[in-house]
């Protein structure tokens, strides 16, 4: 079986940090941005979250010509009540004119807007993510899995160029396992230089089955283990669901065969 992976966190979504999408041009063609919003919906207060998603947020999202935006919310294990929110970003200017939500609304609804999410969340933050391409192994043809698992890794200070040197020599052990995966950079943002990995799945049952890592590597997990040490300081797993109510792209699809949409 092909397996997948587009990177959150989410936390993604969240990420960590991934719905389907039309394909998107971005100004950063090998490095595009992505903007991630995880948020903490009191538990009294989500339909009236869902609501101003739905009816408020997504289409002034759409009027400012955001092509799409991806929705997860945790599966099973974690807080029920995250939910994490993926958009694009053409470059960092855009914050320059007050984002997307002030291009298609005037300070009055913005502020309306503001204020309704404002008591219907207990906590919010957000980071931008880069997707890393030439650490990736696309596939046009994957899509439609509406849960993913995301890894994220904390990179010691340092010691980037080693992780990214990593993943490099081992692109070609993926390649000959068929195996489909995307790489993200969290680029800004609080905490640690973390990078996630995202492994998209149909269902619980898959999950059952080897990681994308023993998947691909298989007998030698243990060069793995010995090449990270002293690179990889932690790693955390989680499982996020798409949530297609609070999500919007243009074709309707799931996933991008490794992109985090």
């Amino acid at each position: 079986m092909k397996r997948h992976v587009v990177g959150s966190v989410v936390a993604v979504v969240v990420a960590l940090l991934v719905s389907g999408s039309a394909p998107v041009t971005l100004a950063q063609e090998t490095m595009p941005w992505m903007r991630v919003d995880i948020m903490e919906v009191i538990p009294e207060e989500l339909n009236e979250f869902i609501e101003v998603q739905v009816e408020r947020v997504n289409p002034a999202l759409r009027r400012a010509g955001v092509p799409w935006r991806s929705a997860w919310r945790t599966a099973e294990f974690g807080n029920l009540y995250e939910r994490m929110f993926v958009t694009p970003m053409n470059d960092l200017s855009e914050l320059d004119r007050g984002g997307p939500l002030a291009f298609a609304l005037d300070r009055r609804e913005r502020e309306g807007i503001d204020e309704r999410v404002r008591r219907t969340v207990s906590g919010h933050r957000s980071y931008a993510l880069r997707y890393r391409p030439e650490l990736s192994v696309e596939s046009p043809n994957a899509g439609g899995l509406a849960l993913a698992w995301i890894t994220t890794l904390e990179v010691a200070p340092g010691r980037l160029a080693d992780w990214q040197a990593f993943m490099r020599e081992r692109l070609p052990l993926f390649r000959g396992q068929n195996v489909v995966f995307g790489m993200y950079e969290r680029y800004l943002g609080s905490g640690a230089a973390v990078w996630q990995l995202v492994e998209n799945h149909s269902s619980f049952t898959e999950l059952n089955d080897p990681t994308i890592m023993q998947l691909a590597l298989g007998a030698r997990t243990s060069d793995t283990a010995a090449g990270l040490a002293g690179v990889v300081l932690s790693v955390e797993r989680t499982v996020l669901r798409y949530d297609p109510e609070l999500s919007f792209s243009g074709t309707g699809a799931v996933s991008d065969g490794g992109r985090f949409r």
